[in-house]
């Protein structure tokens, strides 16, 4: 649990950023937007709010808040609880996968 809870304190005030989005390749089939990561040399399917909130990211540094307030204003709504819990998840896929990557204040300008 103690881990799980450092895991949730780190997302809620990290800033993350896309490592190198001209490392990424897009291809768009049905309802599914797949990433091909150069650097790795792996594929992701994303749906939709993910992509949403991937385009979130790209476009600047954010924090989990930061990316709930800007998705609530897209969605013209309040973020509910299981949303939430949906979008932590999100990121934290995001993060293991490579696709984001935690920004470092002190040498980065963002």
């Amino acid at each position: 649990m103690h881990q799980a809870n450092a895991t949730l304190n780190f997302l809620s005030t990290a800033v993350f950023k896309i490592p190198n989005a001209a490392g990424f390749l897009w291809e768009h089939m049905d309802d599914a937007h797949i990433i091909y990561d150069t650097r790795s040399g792996h594929s992701q399917a994303l749906n939709d709010f993910a992509r949403e909130i991937f385009d979130i990211i790209e476009d600047k540094p954010r924090s989990l808040p930061e990316i709930l307030v800007a998705l609530e204003l897209i969605l013209e709504r309040p973020i509910e609880d299981d949303l939430k819990q949906q979008i932590l998840k999100t990121v934290t896929e995001f993060d293991k996968m490579g696709l984001i990557e935690p920004v470092n204040l002190h040498n980065e300008n963002i």
